[in-house]
């Protein structure tokens, strides 16, 4: 029995350097949601200074900050995303989910069902000709 094929795409912008993907759009989706860099660290199951490292660099690129952060305190401290640092991610995600609509018609195009009989008759064919 065949195996279902199937594909992985991700997305990374670059500039000189890498300047956005996978990693930093769950890093800061994360925060959005939890409201905190560690509380998204955690969630991630990633170290509080690889997600911090990761935030610099992107934010070295772009030349603005990505998040808002809270200094913890009486209430706790917390972390929220930049105008700047919402737009950029939305429109990632934007941009990804339209880039993996078309790849998986493509995908579907040309590895349709029939492709495992195509390949069939390929194989065949190379066969008679040795």
């Amino acid at each position: 029995m065949e195996e279902n094929l199937s594909f992985r795409l991700a997305v990374r912008l670059f500039k000189a350097e890498k300047a956005f993907g996978p990693g930093i759009a769950t890093l800061l989706r994360t925060v959005e949601q939890t409201g905190s860099l560690q509380k998204a660290t955690e969630a991630m199951g990633m170290a509080y200074s690889k997600a911090w490292k990761m935030i610099k660099e992107i934010e070295n690129v772009w030349g603005f900050p990505l998040t808002y952060r809270d200094i913890g305190g009486k209430n706790g401290g917390g972390s929220s995303l930049t105008p700047e640092g919402r737009f950029l991610l939305e429109r990632y995600e934007l941009f990804t989910a339209i880039v993996s609509q078309n790849c998986c018609e493509l995908f579907s195009k040309y590895y349709s069902e029939d492709f495992y009989e195509e390949l069939k008759i390929v194989s065949a064919g190379n066969r008679e000709v040795e």
